[in-house]
């Protein structure tokens, strides 16, 4: 494939192999590093097959020692050349554990000075979580950093990489059957591809038939890395630890939509298929018919379609703006929560009864808390609201009682009732990764750490492709000087995953490489649009080298934001109790308690780096009592 080819278009893209261009669609060049255009050349040339990490390493850097990381900087380089995300699949897939594959049609040879029309792509383009699991946002932000401080020999070891759980091939007891459902194809027909149609109808049938302890379905979140076509069935097997895989595929003719589905052995053995036709404004219900010949066929009783929510049948415009938003939210941030927010907003002007719309919506009111620093009491009496506005709908939605759980864990304080939210998410949905990895949070924050790693192996065992999952529940389950092998499992997963970055910047500085750690800390700053979360921790680290000023400065601009907006009073605690001001930090958490700040929540897990010097304060022991928190963790449980 490689021959002397001259020109490579794609999607409108013309690559000018002589002149070393990426021409974009209206024919003008777009700027790209040497090696991000080098790295581009050679997964064109070998786009029949992954091009494995080393292999580009030593390709494109060729006689020169390079880290990884000049990689991932180079693919990051290339996806925003292309104006795509680390999540979006269209042009580069990340494959886990081996390297890189570009998966768009391509044409060779040719005049390229005339540009080639784009293809018409419906938008929003759905991003992968990380992933965050799709509706994690960003928890025990700031505790879980410091806890990385402490273990200061967290950089130094190399750890093998993380390998997927092996394929299962009975369902026991103790260890359910585990499949997954691969995001449908649409295929070339009279409509052009839609990726909400694909996801969607691998989000129904998830819905329909998850909710057995005989069953471990894997979340979207996981398997929507193998959307579109060209990815191989076993291979997503292999890498979620299933035994068995749910593709299938949609294509219009006329007034009329088939679908073509198939159950696929972990070895690529077809051992059901299905053919469906149905109209397009009932393509969603279809999927009842579906899930129950699906659930007929395999070796476990599921009730199929037994928890179906209103949302996905009485109006399908509804349902498409409901998946809209949900895929707004894989990467928590302030936009995205907004943005999410206008499209629930929309299902349910079409859609009242649609109460997956109103979980949703509350849980991105709850994004914003975490993300944008938004006003705890009145965004989380929003947030309160609309549950019960779901629950009133559906008493037995899952994701709703899991979003009461972190209400309850991050506004109420009320540990008890957050954790009864979580296990009764956990018990009417035993595949919903979130609900466990939430309930690792809430053990891990109030002390009950074994528990917690349980918890989180749980989590991690159904979302293994997650990089939210692997970042800070790897934090919660690895000994010792081990937490990097799932930092670099995120990053390799996101690598622009910034929260990821923030907290291999803190093991690096801590470790005693300052120029790396900075760097890491800078990106993942930049990313997260100069957020609270970066000031703070550059100001700890600033700190902690003696460079009061540069953390001094830092304080002044969080304050000046407090003037005009909400700033977390434990925020602007931190650094006052990193320059030695205790009674000023007092004051603030005092502030914080009183505004109800979610990250009072994580006064424990804080305790060890961040507060240590006000453990025998009478003032801290104080708001500890009141928080109902002990001043040690209890290790074992």
């Amino acid at each position: 494939m490689s021959g002397e080819v001259r020109h490579y278009r794609f999607d409108g893209f013309v690559v000018d192999t002589l002149a070393r261009e990426l021409r974009d669609r209206g024919g003008v060049p777009v700027p790209l590093t040497a090696r991000a255009f080098d790295v581009l050349m050679t997964l064109l040339r070998h786009r029949d097959r992954v091009v494995g990490k080393d292999e580009l390493l030593s390709t494109v850097w060729a006689g020169r020692v390079v880290e990884e990381n000049n990689l991932t900087q180079a693919i990051s380089t290339l996806r925003r050349a292309l104006g795509t995300g680390a999540g979006d699949h269209r042009y580069i897939v990340t494959v886990p554990g081996r390297g890189y594959r570009f998966v768009a049609q391509v044409e060779e040879g040719g005049d390229a000075q005339a540009p080639v029309p784009a293809r018409d792509v419906p938008v929003p383009q759905p991003p992968s979580p990380p992933r965050t699991g799709w509706r994690v946002a960003l928890p025990a932000l700031l505790g879980l950093l410091a806890a990385i401080v402490a273990a200061a020999s967290w950089w130094a070891r190399r750890v093998p990489e993380a390998v997927p759980a092996p394929v299962q091939e009975a369902a026991t007891a103790d260890a359910p059957l585990a499949l997954a459902v691969l995001p449908f194809r649409t295929l070339p027909g009279e409509s052009p591809r839609d990726e909400l149609l694909e996801l969607g109808l691998a989000d129904t049938l998830i819905t329909r038939i998850a909710g057995t302890t005989a069953l471990r379905v894997s979340p979207l979140s996981s398997s929507q890395r193998f959307a579109g076509a060209g990815n191989d069935p076993v291979e997503a097997a292999r890498q979620l630890g299933v035994a068995y895989v749910v593709e299938g595929s949609a294509q219009r003719h006329g007034d009329r939509v088939r679908v073509n589905v198939r159950l696929l052995a972990a070895d690529g053995r077809a051992l059901w298929t299905g053919s469906f036709d149905e109209s397009p404004d009932r393509i969603f219900t279809l999927q009842d018919r579906i899930a129950g010949e699906l659930a007929a066929s395999l070796p476990v009783r599921v009730a199929a379609a037994a928890r179906r929510s209103p949302c996905d049948g009485a109006d399908p415009g509804a349902y498409r703006a409901y998946l809209a938003g949900q895929y707004r939210l894989a990467r928590p941030s302030a936009e995205s929560a907004r943005l999410a927010l206008a499209d629930f907003r929309r299902a349910l002007a079409l859609d009242p009864t649609c109460a997956r719309a109103y979980a949703a919506m509350a849980n991105a009111y709850r994004t914003l808390v975490a993300t944008a620093d938004a006003e705890p009491n009145d965004t989380f009496a929003r947030a309160q609201a609309l549950v019960e506005r779901a629950l009133a709908l559906d008493p037995n939605l899952p994701e709703a009682h899991l979003v009461r759980g972190w209400i309850a864990f991050w506004y109420d304080w009320d540990w008890a009732a957050s954790e009864a939210a979580f296990n009764r998410a956990i018990e009417l949905n035993p595949s919903l990764a979130d609900a466990y990895f939430g309930h690792a949070h809430l053990l891990r924050n109030i002390g009950r750490e074994e528990e917690a790693r349980e918890r989180a192996r749980q989590a991690m065992a159904l979302d293994p492709l997650s990089p939210v999952i692997n970042a800070i529940g790897g934090v919660f389950v690895a000994p010792p000087g081990e937490s990097r092998r799932y930092l670099d499992r995120a990053l390799e997963l996101d690598p622009d995953y910034w929260l990821a970055l923030l907290m291999r910047g803190m093991g690096r500085v801590a470790s005693g490489d300052r120029e790396g750690g900075l760097a890491d800390i800078e990106r993942a700053r930049e990313l997260c649009g100069n957020c609270g979360h970066a000031l703070v921790v550059r100001g700890l680290v600033e700190a902690r080298a003696g460079n009061r000023e540069a953390t001094r400065a830092l304080l002044r601009e969080l304050e000046a934001r407090g003037r005009e907006g909400y700033v977390p009073p434990t925020a602007l605690a931190s650094l006052h109790n990193a320059l030695g001001e205790t009674g000023a930090a007092l004051d603030l958490l005092e502030r914080g308690w009183r505004e109800r700040d979610m990250r009072m929540g994580f006064l424990l897990l804080d305790l060890p780096v961040r507060w240590s010097n006000l453990r025998d304060e009478p003032r801290f022991r104080e708001l500890m009592a009141r928080m109902r928190l002990p001043m040690e963790p209890a290790r074992q449980q």
